[in-house]
């Protein structure tokens, strides 16, 4: 009867790291999976292959053309105007994503900004908005066209950022 017993509690000791094991396992891949079809910009950017990069650099497919200073007015403040960001000089409209991009949202000082250039260092900063590049390395810039795919695909190009 003592070995029924010490077998029984021997694999009852095994059972339970094992299960720890798979429900930790279980909840990465639930998080994880979260944060790619968020829009999260500090998820794991998303991988384009050489299609998507081109498609990204792609003429746009909108008319709407807005200086910086015009661009500004679609930040979110006045709820009946769309809420538009720009990468690159490209303008997308993020209304479908009010809750990242509107007032109150995590990323909502890209709104009614270029910017290319926080995207591509990954930082949430009015300071870090703007075009230039400068000093960004091959992976900065491989991230910044990762995210211009992804804008392209989930938003579209609504028009160009125009300097007159």
């Amino acid at each position: 009867m003592s070995a029924t017993v010490s077998s029984e509690a021997s694999t009852s000791q095994l059972r339970e790291p094992v299960f720890i094991a798979l429900l930790v396992c279980l909840v990465f891949y639930a998080v994880s999976k979260y944060f790619q079809s968020s829009g999260c910009p500090f998820a794991k950017a998303p991988k384009t292959d050489k299609k998507q990069a081109s498609m990204a650099s792609a003429p746009p497919a909108g008319s709407l053309r807005l200086t910086p200073a015009e661009l500004a007015q679609y930040d979110g403040q006045d709820a009946s105007k769309p809420l538009y960001i720009s990468v690159r000089g490209n303008i997308y409209d993020v209304t479908a994503g009010k809750s990242f991009y509107g007032p109150g949202g995590p990323y909502a000082v890209f709104a009614g900004k270029e910017c290319a250039r926080a995207l591509a260092f990954m930082k949430v900063t009015a300071e870090e908005c703007s075009a230039d590049l400068a000093g960004a390395s091959e992976a900065q810039l491989k991230t910044l066209a990762d995210w211009e795919a992804k804008f392209a695909q989930k938003y579209g190009v609504a028009g160009l950022l125009v300097q007159q």
